[in-house]
């Protein structure tokens, strides 16, 4: 199983449980790793034969920026639908989602989730 790995996207959004989040917004950080059988480009060095990078940037940029839900694991979800729906060689997909400015009392780096799921398990999302 090949991986393409897109590291540490930022985008802005005003998703958040507090209303403080949905009016100001905030920045979120997103990390992908997407399953692949194979990646055929390793040997061919041609684009269409491995997923285009910036597709699956405009994807997700248009995911997150755009939304307003509550929880990012929510938001997630949606990354990863929306990617598994462009791209049907993706297997399974990891999306690592931060918030760097969580509304939290304390020092810390960030706030996130990771979630991995397979195509079989977004079936029937809705």
């Amino acid at each position: 199983m090949d991986k393409i790995l897109m590291n540490a996207m930022r985008f802005n959004s005003h998703s958040g449980v507090l209303e403080e989040e949905k009016k100001n917004g905030q920045t979120f950080v997103v990390s992908l790793i997407l399953f692949v059988p194979s990646i055929p480009a390793w040997k061919t060095d041609k684009l269409e034969d491995t997923i285009d990078y910036s597709k699956v940037y405009e994807i997700v940029k248009n995911t997150v920026e755009p939304m307003q839900c509550d929880l990012i694991e929510y938001m997630a979800g949606e990354i990863m639908k929306n990617v598994m729906s462009a791209f049907a060689e993706v297997e399974k997909i990891t999306v690592k989602i931060e918030k760097p400015l969580a509304p939290i009392k304390g020092d810390f780096e960030s706030m996130g989730v990771e979630i991995t799921r397979s195509r079989n398990d977004l079936e029937g999302r809705a």
